[in-house]
């Protein structure tokens, strides 16, 4: 049963990596057992107050996939684990057998809790045609994190002067998306940067919401600074400039905490070994 396991987990993680591009209904019978097994044990889990992180729905889902679905599907599995786990408990015992099923639901459980995690840092990852982080990737930062504020910080800094006023950016929209969602207790956080710039540039299609918030936000600040409007735009101008200035260099400062950035390293001069200047991106 053991041996049994540890090729049914390394079945696991790679049918539910192809998963990620391939089509379903890619998996033998005895692999998609596998993963039926995963349900039913993490419903009996559940049934005894043991709560993970993953549901059964997450095993069923996939298992639907890898077998082309249907109720004879599941029966069949079903029977077939059923008998596996009858076969345990009559040559070890009942003790034994809620130890493997335990063992089962566990592993089950980490094991797609790390994919969620692989599938959300690809998606982090992807690039729009402009070459900045896509709004698909922005969304997937925000549900990791509930950071709204480093979404912004990261826009403005890419797009210092806003986006085309004749071209989509579903970053842009996105961006609307989220400060009508956060609502004005929300912008509070936000740095003036964000808000300067947003208010005084086009940053989405259309979004009468967004703009209101932003724009009553951007008073706001005016009046705790006691700014006039001209001396607003004109602080908004000179911080756009300097983001701009900022990314045309080697060493552009990181703004918020995703998506490319560099910095410079100086190493001092040594006792035969000349200084040096490093710059690391990640």
């Amino acid at each position: 049963m053991a041996q049994r396991r540890f090729f049914r987990y390394t079945q696991i993680i790679a049918i539910a990596g192809i998963l990620c591009t391939a089509a379903p209904a890619i998996a033998s019978d005895d692999d998609s057992e596998l993963v039926y097994e995963c349900a039913m044990a993490l419903d009996h889990a559940a049934g005894k107050g043991v709560v993970y992180p993953v549901s059964s729905a997450r095993a069923l889902a996939q298992f639907d996939e890898i077998s082309g679905g249907g109720t004879a599907k599941r029966a069949a599995a079903r029977k077939s684990i059923e008998a596996v786990w009858a076969n345990e408990k009559r040559e070890k015992g009942r003790e034994a057998l809620d130890r493997y099923i335990f063992g089962v639901a566990e592993d089950c459980a980490g094991l797609y809790a790390e994919l969620a995690d692989k599938q959300v840092q690809q998606a982090e990852g992807e690039l729009n045609a402009l070459g900045t982080l896509s709004a698909g990737s922005l969304r997937a930062y925000t549900q990791r994190t509930g950071d709204y504020g480093a979404v912004a910080d990261y826009l403005v800094y890419h797009y210092p002067y806003g986006k085309d006023m004749f071209k989509d950016n579903a970053d842009g929209d996105y961006l609307g998306q989220i400060i009508v969602q956060i609502g004005k207790d929300g912008l509070i956080r936000w740095s003036d940067e964000a808000i300067y710039s947003i208010a005084n540039k086009h940053y989405w299609q259309y979004n009468p919401p967004a703009t209101r918030l932003v724009f009553a936000e951007y008073q706001r600040r005016m009046r705790v600074k006691r700014q006039s409007e001209t001396e607003a735009q004109r602080w908004a101008q000179r911080a756009a400039d300097d983001r701009r200035r900022q990314a045309q260099q080697a060493n552009a400062k990181p703004v918020g905490s995703i998506g490319r950035s560099c910095e410079v390293e100086y190493r001092p001069a040594e006792p035969g070994i000349p200084g040096s200047r490093v710059v690391k991106c990640r």
